[in-house]
């Protein structure tokens, strides 16, 4: 087990802690706790995003923060904890391990999206992969006294993984989604250190447990 793999195992706690205290920061739930505190996160974002295509948009903003904020703590928390990494942003990967490249993606999905043009996503690579979900039905005012925005976490570290990029760019569109075939199955399992690992029929089900 690699060093930053077991680092974020022990204390998944406190980096899950850390992820909630940045995601209340976000301009998107300050808004939200300015004057409609008493709603939940459902009610509110129909409040303001009314339609379909706008209220879709609000979730890929709240994925986005969740995802630049991540970028930043992790490499932090783990220097903390006496990792030998650098914040390293390049299209090699996100974060260095002495002279390892790693790669973080996140998302509030089955799976985390790759991008057609992109390499790395075409051969091995060190993933760091953390799926989410958030409390819609309860209120901020419910959510600020337990400090709990997260409500579920799947989170996977792998070590030389060769997921498949499946997807077709178009004009507005190059994003794919990145699966795991069920050959890896055992694989998954030993590099998921929070969540379950299903088998499912053709790809690795990643199951989010709650936190």
């Amino acid at each position: 087990m690699s060093d930053i793999k077991r680092a974020m195992k022990d204390n998944i706690e406190e980096i899950i802690i850390d992820m909630n205290e940045e995601l209340f920061k976000d301009v998107h739930i300050r808004q939200w706790g300015n004057k409609h505190s008493h709603m939940t996160l459902r009610e509110y974002r129909m409040l303001i995003y009314p339609d379909k295509k706008s209220n879709q948009e609000f979730g890929v903003k709240l994925g986005v923060a969740f995802g630049n904020a991540f970028e930043y703590i992790l490499p932090d928390r783990l220097i903390e904890l006496g990792c030998d990494v650098t914040p390293y942003h390049t299209s090699e990967g996100d974060m260095k391990e002495g002279d390892t490249h790693w790669e973080i993606k996140t998302g509030s999905m089955d799976f985390v999206q790759g991008a057609t043009h992109s390499p790395k996503e075409h051969k091995k690579m060190n993933l760091i992969q953390v799926l989410w979900d958030k409390f819609e039905d309860k209120s901020l005012d419910d959510i600020l006294k337990d400090r709990k925005f997260i409500s579920e976490l799947n989170f996977c570290v792998f070590e030389g993984i060769e997921p498949k990029s499946l997807g077709t760019p178009s004009k507005n569109n190059s994003r794919t989604s990145l699966k795991i075939s069920r050959d890896y199955y055992d694989v998954a399992v030993d590099s998921c250190i929070y969540g379950e690992i299903k088998k499912n029929r053709v790809w690795c089900g990643f199951t989010k447990v709650g936190v």
